[in-house]
């Protein structure tokens, strides 16, 4: 907390030209960023986390012990609710009630900002994921590439690709209905994201196809081991069809591997030799993958 001495430039114009800078920020995480610095530098307030509807959509923290903790609401609509929740130490110099005065003046001042640019998130957020697995779509995986393709090939680095198929998924709707394939592709989504490390990215493509994005791999190897990883992880996997019988439905998985920029350089190509080596794995049985090869080129895809 600050010493309310320090504070005499604080008042409701700074407030105002706060929020003015923030209308003006692209980005949601740009708004936090901004005032992170901003809280601190003015209010000595360095841990705190904002809520919308009691889902957290920013959390600041510097590991400081505090022994106090502020909570304001702000109700932003009929059905929307702004939580921010300020945790502080108390020192005997603090003006304790003149510090959270500010702070809730200052929050109820932005709070308009905060939710029409997170308005702005969650719209763009839903032109690039899949509403069914939360996982990203193909027109994020086309916008990805572009910028990532050219840091590739600057750094000498490659990039593997794995797309991944379920086996005989049509065989799931004709045995059981929608609702149940739907569980499958939830299951694989998560079984995905699970095996995957953080800085890579896994995509749902087409109804159940996937791509999976691996960054800076040194060979083709370390693809193969990844591809081998998630089959056997998935074939693991439970889905419950009828939770009154614990009936339970175990799916399999097929991986073509395709690798930047030795298989393929433009978008397209890094498609079509992915699809190309899904194909192939297919034709080897359930659970397979298989590296793209020049030679198989000039199958086929239907």
């Amino acid at each position: 907390m600050q010493n309310i001495n320090n504070m005499n430039t604080y008042n409701y114009k700074s407030v105002i030209a706060l929020n003015d800078h923030l209308i003006g920020l692209k980005k949601l995480d740009d708004i936090f960023e901004y005032l992170s610095s901003y809280l601190e530098k003015d209010l000595a307030i360095n841990n705190f986390a904002v809520e919308i509807n009691n889902t957290q959509i920013f959390l600041n923290s510097k590991d400081e012990k505090n022994d106090r903790k502020k909570e304001i609401l702000i109700k932003l609509n009929r059905k929307d609710q702004l939580k921010i929740l300020i945790l502080y130490k108390v020192r005997e110099e603090d003006n304790i009630s003149a510090v959270l005065s500010l702070l809730e003046m200052t929050f109820h001042i932005i709070s308009q900002t905060i939710y029409n640019k997170y308005l702005e998130y969650k719209i763009v957020e839903m032109t690039l994921k899949d509403s069914l697995t939360g996982l990203y779509n193909r027109q994020y995986i086309d916008e990805y590439l572009k910028s990532v393709l050219p840091l590739s090939k600057r750094e000498d680095k490659k990039i593997a690709f794995l797309k991944v198929g379920i086996d005989h998924f049509k065989a799931i709707i004709d045995e059981f209905d929608y609702n149940i394939g739907d569980k499958v592709l939830k299951k694989l989504a998560k079984s995905l994201e699970e095996t995957i490390r953080e800085s890579d990215i896994v995509a749902r493509i087409e109804s159940d196809e996937f791509l999976i994005i691996l960054h800076n791999i040194s060979n083709e190897n370390n693809a193969i081991m990844i591809a081998d990883k998630i089959i056997n992880n998935f074939k693991n996997a439970k889905v419950i069809v009828n939770e009154n019988t614990n009936q339970i439905l175990r799916k399999t998985i097929c991986t073509g591997i395709s690798i930047y920029p030795d298989d393929a350089q433009v978008i397209d190509d890094i498609f079509r030799s992915s699809d190309i080596a899904l194909y192939e794995a297919r034709n080897k049985g359930r659970s397979q993958y298989f590296k793209f090869q020049k030679e198989a080129d000039n199958i086929e895809l239907f």
